[in-house]
């Protein structure tokens, strides 16, 4: 055996992905005195077949076993390992690991980048330790796996899934120990997604069908078609990757019809899809390629088709994001910066902060883009918040001290009142931009005329800016959702809830003016109300980078919209009332594109049937308002008969349906329910009590 050799062991189905590994590989610091083996193995019938036929014609002490798909991008990964292998007992290193055996294994341990063609695959359950060199793990993740003791691999399941759970037993049989390392920064990259075991097999056969339809409308580049189906898929949060990437690319096709210059990226035109296809991995190939500052002859060659037109910048913004989890290095290597800076007036609302103000402050200040008038409305602030504020001389600011505190939707109308931008970003007093957060959104927005709304991905952080997205999952979630055309993001809201970050928001001040500020009525649901209303106005785009922390505190009575049961009753009143004055506000022809595929009655078209429809939403919806609704339209002799006749729903009918309750106020019936259990409880001890008192 030669204790001086790395053996890197890849099972081979795909060339192209097989040559890129290499690459990777080949740029790896070596130590002086070794020598590094590269094994393809092919036509094995299984991973363990073909990791058993590398490890028998290798002599090399250390191997490393690894996916076609995985690129190691630690340069010093052969030192790193070889440190860590200095301790005998060790017997396997992987990049990603688990600390507890289960069905299925829940991974949480390590780090690892991959390509994620469609949402936030979220790696935050991967926990590491700075202070320790590596951790200790019951099973390690089958990506990349390090050994320097040879155990034969073992099958399991169909021989391509859950080898390496089976290794790991048998290791850890043999008396050693397997290790996940600290990583700073992910020693790798996983092309294929990264995926835990949890993934539903049964779920994936399911998506075949629908994948075999949309390659086969971008076989015939029937386009409109494929956007159609794209848009009901995206509700549906689909995993499958081969359908994930189809969407990505009629997002693209989407996008770019909205651009200024309506050109097409050249493989939109190809007649062969499984060329597109390739056309597509080799640009995600050259992006990552310039992400990790690798030297590549592809480079020059895409920045030529770049410069001829050939690839749009949607293209390069959309395939860097879902490759490299932001838009910054390709961004910078294929296209200058804009010169010219139109107006931004950030609008941010003040009370009562002194003591963080002022990182809010200068996470605008220190941006990327400078052309910006910074609007600071305090809101009558008690603190020390106006001294905190003048102690800024950066000309871009312009405070404006109230003197009576009227809450946030009356400061923030002062403010939009006095901007004059051509685009407006709101940020709270608590809440922090990345630096490149307003440059990049109105890069957006000046090449996309229809979009008149740019948010971001958010980051949830706490009093001390330490990040909680773990704890406030729900909302994290809906913070980084997809994009989608505005009409589905209508119904989205409605049926759901608020999706949009409002510190991470750039308007277009044309559509502010155009569809109104803030509601006074409103305190709880203000924004939700503004985007419902902008939406009318135009699309909106959400880039799919972390570029603002919104804080919460967890210190109860800090956040405006605390979660109790006021605020909750508070809610449920400017819902329903937002619901009702929206939905009733549509035209017919809006309702129907809107709910489209949702309707009572598919076949529903006139004006008389969209009421009925309308009020049978919100009747479902428990909404207060919709008996008036049903109240007048049960005075329409026409539209008694539709009701009837269409949806079953006679006078009889509607009397049953009153009888229910529809009590809208969930934090109110809580509170009745809560009386109403203390009241059982002192009846029983009054029972109690006059039970010894009859005794006695």
């Amino acid at each position: 055996m030669d204790e001086k050799k790395i053996a890197f062991i890849i099972c081979v189905n795909d060339l192209w992905y097989y040559e890129e590994c290499v690459r990777y590989i080949q740029e790896l610091c070596v130590p002086d005195t070794y020598t590094v083996d590269i094994m393809c193995i092919q036509e094995a019938d299984s991973m363990a077949e073909g990791y058993n036929g590398g490890c028998e014609a290798s002599d090399a002490k250390y191997k490393v076993y690894l996916h076609q798909d995985t690129f190691i991008t630690n340069r010093n990964y052969i030192y790193d390992i070889l440190d860590i292998f200095e301790n005998s007992r060790i017997g396997m290193i992987g990049v990603v690991g688990a600390t507890e055996l289960s069905d299925p294994i829940h991974w949480d341990i390590g780090n690892m980048a991959f390509y994620n063609p469609q949402l936030a695959q979220d790696m935050e359950r991967l926990k590491q330790d700075a202070m320790q060199k590596w951790m200790p793990v019951k099973v390690a993740g089958k990506y990349l796996l390090a050994t320097q003791y040879d155990i034969p691999w073992q099958e399991m399941d169909d021989g391509w899934n859950n080898y390496n759970i089976m290794q790991s037993l048998n290791m850890r049989k043999a008396g050693y120990e397997i290790v996940v390392p600290y990583q700073k920064i992910p020693w790798c990259y996983h092309d294929g997604g990264w995926k835990s075991s949890e993934k539903s097999f049964a779920k994936e056969e399911a998506y075949r069908d629908i994948a075999a339809e949309l390659r086969g409308l971008l076989q015939k580049q029937k386009f409109s078609e494929l956007n159609d189906i794209a848009e009901n898929l995206q509700d549906k949060k689909v995993e499958n990757i081969a359908i994930q990437e189809i969407m990505d690319l009629a997002e693209i096709y989407r996008l770019e019809n909205a651009s200024i210059a309506q050109a097409h990226s050249e493989w939109f035109v190809c007649d062969d899809r499984e060329k597109l296809e390739e056309y597509y991995r080799w640009l995600r190939f050259v992006i990552l390629r310039i992400g990790y500052k690798r030297q590549d002859d592809r480079i020059e060659e895409l920045k030529s088709r770049v410069k001829e037109g050939r690839i749009s910048r949607d293209a390069i913004r959309k395939v860097e994001t879902v490759c490299m989890g932001r838009s910054n290095d390709a961004q910078d290597c294929l296209f200058d910066k804009r010169k010219e800076e139109p107006l931004v007036s950030v609008v941010m609302c003040v009370y009562n902060s002194e003591n963080i103000v002022g990182q809010a402050l200068e996470s605008v200040l220190n941006q990327t883009y400078h052309n910006m008038e910074i609007i600071v409305i305090d809101d009558a602030s008690v603190d020390g918040s106006r001294e905190k504020i003048l102690a800024y001389k950066d000309e871009r600011i312009r405070p404006v001290f109230l003197e009576k505190n009227r809450h946030v939707c009356y400061a923030g109308n002062e403010g939009f009142e006095l901007a004059q931008g051509k685009y407006v970003a709101l940020i709270g007093h608590d809440d922090i931009w990345g630096k490149d957060k307003i440059e990049k959104q109105v890069t957006f927005l000046e090449e996309h005329p229809a979009y008149n709304l740019c948010f971001s991905w958010a980051d949830i952080i706490d009093e001390d800016g330490c990040n909680r997205n773990s704890e406030n999952r729900d909302i994290y979630q809906r913070f980084c959702s997809g994009n989608y055309p505005a009409k589905i993001w209508i119904r989205n809201l409605l049926e759901s809830n608020n999706f949009f970050c409002a510190p991470s928001v750039c308007i277009r001040r044309e559509a502010l003016r155009e569809s109104g500020y803030y509601r006074y009525a409103l305190v709880q649901l203000q924004d939700y109300d503004l985007w419902l209303r902008l939406l009318k106005t135009g699309e909106v785009h959400i880039f799919q980078e972390k570029l603002t922390r919104y804080r919460r505190f967890f210190e109860k009575g800090k956040n405006v919209s605390e979660d109790n049961a006021r605020t909750r009753i508070r809610d449920a009143h400017e819902r329903q009332w937002i619901h009702y004055s929206y939905v009733n506000d549509m035209s017919a022809q809006e309702f129907l594109t809107i709910f489209n595929g949702k309707l009572k009655n598919p076949t529903a078209a006139q004006e008389k049937e969209v009421l009925c429809e309308k009020a049978l939403w919100l009747w479902e919806g428990g909404n207060c308002f919709a008996e008036d609704m049903f109240a007048r339209l049960l005075e329409d002799e026409e539209c008694r008969n539709i009701l009837e006749e269409e949806y079953g729903v006679g006078l009889k009918d509607f009397y049953e349906m009153n009888t229910r309750p529809m009590l809208f106020d969930d934090s109110a019936m809580d509170v009745i329910k809560n009386k109403n259990t203390k009241l059982t409880e002192y009846e029983k001890r009054i029972e109690h009590l006059e039970e010894k008192l009859c005794k006695s």
